[in-house]
């Protein structure tokens, strides 16, 4: 083997074991879990946040997004409008993950949040009566260990 491919080959071991101790770190212990029940009220079962619901029992965070349809919507703009409902609920996704960590107060008009929500599991789709809703369903693990909330501002 040439001096080039052995340097290349510590290389991507270390790429890879740089990345195996990142994903360790991430790892959400029960503990952690626990601690963040207790800080958000230790409510049993399903708690009711302003941006979706919480099963602790499950361990799954629930969000419906939503989206308005014009009237008499063509096939396209029905889609588009599923799109956005979709888009919708990953939004109310983070904000969720905001209000978990770090509460919102009671007279909030408006929050700023930017971050990166991973694809979540859509558990129903519907578009009726001029609106297109999303319901998407994330395991806390993956919200809290996967999702990320680069800045926040609450007004």
């Amino acid at each position: 083997m040439s001096l080039c491919g052995r340097r290349l080959g510590v290389f991507l071991a270390a790429v890879l074991c740089v990345a195996f101790l990142a994903t360790a770190a991430g790892a959400l212990e029960d503990v952690d879990l626990q601690r963040i029940w207790k800080a958000n009220g230790a409510v049993e079962g399903l708690q009711e946040f302003r941006f979706g619901v919480v099963d602790w029992t499950e361990q799954t965070a629930v969000v419906q997004g939503e989206a308005e349809l014009p009237p008499d919507p063509t096939p396209q703009q029905r889609l588009l409008a599923g799109r956005k409902a979709l888009v919708d609920a990953r939004r109310k996704l983070l904000y969720l993950l905001y209000e978990m960590k770090f509460g919102l107060p009671k007279k909030l008009t408006s929050i700023e949040v930017k971050g990166h929500i991973v694809a979540p599991h859509v558990t129903r789709e519907t578009v009726s009566g001029g609106r297109a809703t999303a319901q998407v369903v994330i395991p806390l693990r993956r919200l809290f260990e996967t999702c990320v909330i680069w800045e926040g501002e609450a007004k």
